[in-house]
Order: structure tokens, then C-alpha cells, then sequence
């Protein structure tokens, strides 16, 4: 089994290979979102945009939540950490943000290229930053948070959403790797 990284330990002892790994599993997710999408195109758009549960996101609201995420609040909240002097960001609710997005009204190829898109403008932009700015912080739930932590965030939140795909399809998995994502 894999040792848990301590994220604040991670961007202490080597910063640059902590940046190189987060936008390496930033971009690696995007590989995952299109591996699904093989599986996920055949199905009948019943299974894509009904829930499973009342209070579960369907198939492309999962999908949406992540390009919303990505354009709508990673990307400001990495510009406003880096424009301002610690920054008070405020809680979102992915979920309920993908609900009302309309994102079941749309077709899923129409979806997955915006979750691209957003993913690739949101990695250009960390990658753009100087070291120095991943230190930065901002305040978000009372808690003073780095954006290295910010984005390690994000990476296992999509990871999770990612698994909760996977979890609908029968003999889905999510990557060769039988292993945590890396860190």
C-alpha cells in the first residue's frame, strides 16, 4: 500500500516536484474522464442523466461539476490568491451548482469538451505561476490554506467523482493502476 503524502510536508521538502505532481495528476484526470467516456457513450441517455438516488448527481452532472469547478472556481480562486493579500474564498457546493447547471440537457460529447477545456485553461494557468505562488495563501472555512493545498484538493475531489462513475459501470475501471492517484 502506498504511504499517504502529508501535502504541507510535500511543499516544505521539495516544492517543485509537489507542483510538477499536482498538475501531472490534474492532467492525468482528463485521461480518466476520456476513458470513461468509451464506456459511458454506448449507454442509453437514461442511464446518463437519471439519478441513481434522489440526492445523487447523474453521469453528466458529474461530468459538469468538474468543468464548472474548473472555470467557475479553481481558476478565480488561483487568480485571486495570486492578485490578492490572503483572500477570503467562499464555500461552494459542488453539487448543487451541477444541479442547477441544466448540465442533463446537454449531449455528453458537447459536455466532455468543456471539461476539457476548463481542465486545460485551469492547468495552463497553475502551470504559468511562479513556485512562489503556490505558497500563497487564502482563507476558506475560517482555515488559512495554501494553493498547493488548494489543488491537491481539487484532485481528490475529481478523483472521487471520477470513482463514483466508475462505480455505475459494470467492469469500468479506472485505470490499469490498482493504486491511490499520485501525489
Amino acid at each position: 500500500m502506498s504511504e499517504v503524502t502529508d501535502i504541507e510536508d510535500a511543499q516544505a521538502d521539495d516544492p517543485e516536484a509537489l507542483r510538477g505532481a499536482l498538475l501531472d495528476q490534474l492532467t492525468y484526470l482528463v485521461d480518466e474522464i476520456e476513458a470513461l467516456q468509451t464506456v459511458i457513450g454506448g449507454l442509453p441517455e437514461q442511464i446518463k442523466s437519471e439519478r441513481p438516488a434522489p440526492d445523487t448527481l447523474t453521469m453528466k452532472e458529474l461530468y459538469g461539476a468538474i468543468a464548472t469547478l474548473d472555470a467557475e472556481v479553481r481558476r478565480p480562486r488561483v487568480e485571486r490568491i495570486v492578485a490578492e493579500d490572503d483572500p477570503t474564498l467562499d464555500p461552494v457546493d459542488p453539487d448543487e451548482a451541477a444541479r442547477e447547471a441544466g448540465w442533463n440537457e446537454k449531449e455528453l460529447p458537447a459536455i466532455l469538451d468543456r471539461v476539457r477545456a476548463a481542465r486545460q485553461d485551469l492547468v495552463e494557468a497553475l502551470r504559468d505561476l511562479p513556485l512562489d505562488a503556490w505558497h500563497r495563501t487564502a482563507t476558506l472555512d475560517d482555515a488559512s490554506v495554501t494553493l498547493s493545498t488548494l489543488v491537491h484538493r481539487a484532485t481528490q475531489a475529481d478523483a472521487e467523482r471520477l470513482r463514483a462513475l466508475g462505480s455505475r459501470l459494470p467492469g469500468a475501471r479506472l485505470s490499469e493502476r490498482d493504486e491511490p492517484l499520485p501525489t
